[in-house]
């Protein structure tokens, strides 16, 4: 039996209760907050529409809230040109800037973005002033909730099971409960060390993606660290299954940009949010050609965020996967499916050095259009208090189907 302990003293959250991460405006306790809250949700799901409109910027002048919103439609009409947008070359590169940045803007570029696009924006009149009486980066948090949201620069993983349609259909359930199960236990880990995570899952069928919300470089971090403790989870508790009921995995991290976005489940936006984009593209084709147990690292490039200069894009992948067993250590003492961690360490695999050591190897591999995609085979090893060290991933040398360029001898 799994060991859930560690969450008896965190109660769960309605979806309300989760916008509590985000900040209020000053002298606004919780309780009016949420109240306000709940009535702005009201009105905005009113002018939604069952999901017809897509809320793409708010403003505000005193009580009066604001709207810049279209058909859903119209994104991909704004970017293939059938609507015009006035005085721009090169629509989809507004389109991505618009829905990259906050939902909030100022009434003057409101006012311009809305000429642009040739919309007429909507006035809701709440009894509160949206800015003072909730605060700017709340309904930020809200508002998304109705909209389409471009992020840059985030952590996604990619689990997939080896073998899953092999499976009768109650096994298949069996096996989505036990990564599901693992991916649960790993977050109420790190929840419980106050961890900064905001992530998100959304099923492809035969695994899971996992991704990272929060707004800066430490929410990649954070999803690392999640990866690794739900694959150690998976791990020992596959090592002492005597069914076929725990999944064996694949698994891919990656870091680039994704749209989000809510679809209805019902009359309602769901609680469970979607993405789409480049990066799920780069971990889908990794992964077609990744062997049973193997764990891939993308080759992704530094970024401002993290320090990162022109001359170590090509580094930045490994640099990040050597700086975050730094970011591990306090995992010794951890307990992970009943059992004592006392190490997880994870590296890049590579070519033995002759003086001795290992260096690191680049993998590359193209998909059926002829796209080149490199990446990095990493290890993961598991010791426990009380057990054998579990070794998870493939060795350098078993590594087959990628091309092979050592990176670093």
């Amino acid at each position: 039996m799994r060991d859930h302990s560690g969450s008896s003293t965190r109660r769960r959250q309605s979806w309300l209760d989760g916008f509590s991460r985000y900040s209020t405006a000053p002298g606004v306790g919780s309780e009016d907050a949420r109240r306000r809250l709940a009535h702005l949700d009201d009105l905005l799901y009113d002018y939604w529409r069952l999901g017809e409109q897509v809320i793409a910027l708010w403003s505000s002048s005193a009580s009066i809230l604001r709207l810049l919103a279209f058909p859903h439609f119209a994104l991909a009409e704004y970017v293939g040109g059938i609507r015009p947008i006035a005085g721009e070359t090169d629509p989809a590169r507004f389109v991505d800037q618009l829905v990259s940045g906050p939902k909030h803007a100022a009434a003057e570029r409101f006012d311009a973005i809305a000429r642009k696009l040739g919309i007429e924006p909507v006035g809701l009149t709440l009894a509160f002033d949206p800015v003072s009486g909730l605060g700017p980066e709340l309904i930020d948090a809200l508002v998304r909730r109705y909209s389409v949201s471009l992020f840059r620069n985030r952590a996604v993983v990619l689990l997939d099971m080896v073998g899953f349609s092999t499976f009768a259909p109650i096994e298949q359930t069996t096996l989505l409960n036990s990564l599901s199960y693992s991916i649960n236990s790993a977050y109420d880990q790190l929840a419980g060390r106050e961890a900064r995570i905001q992530f998100a899952r959304s099923p492809t069928g035969d695994g899971f993606y996992l991704w990272n919300r929060a707004p800066d470089a430490l929410g990649n971090v954070e999803l690392y660290k999640l990866m690794l403790l739900l694959l150690a989870d998976n791990a020992i508790v596959r090592a002492e299954a005597r069914t076929r009921a725990v999944p064996e995995l694949r698994a891919a991290f990656h870091v680039g940009e994704h749209y989000e976005f809510y679809q209805p489940e019902g009359l309602s936006p769901s609680l469970s949010s979607y993405l789409v984009g480049q990066v799920t593209i780069d971990l889908a084709r990794m992964l077609e050609q990744a062997m049973a147990g193997q764990i891939l690292i993308g080759d992704f490039p530094g970024t401002p965020s993290d320090g990162a200069t022109p001359g170590r894009a090509a580094n930045a992948a490994p640099a990040f996967v050597e700086r975050m067993q730094s970011e591990v250590l306090d995992f010794a003492g951890m307990r992970l499916a009943g059992e004592v961690v006392r190490e997880i360490r994870c590296y890049l695999t590579g070519p033995r050095r002759a003086e001795g050591g290992y260096g690191i190897s680049r993998y590359g591999t193209c998909d059926k259009h002829g796209t080149l995609r490199h990446m990095f085979n990493a290890k993961i090893n598991i010791h426990r208090q009380d057990a054998q060290p579990i070794y998870l991933g493939i060795r350098d040398p078993d590594v087959r189907g990628f091309r092979v360029e050592p990176l670093r001898a």
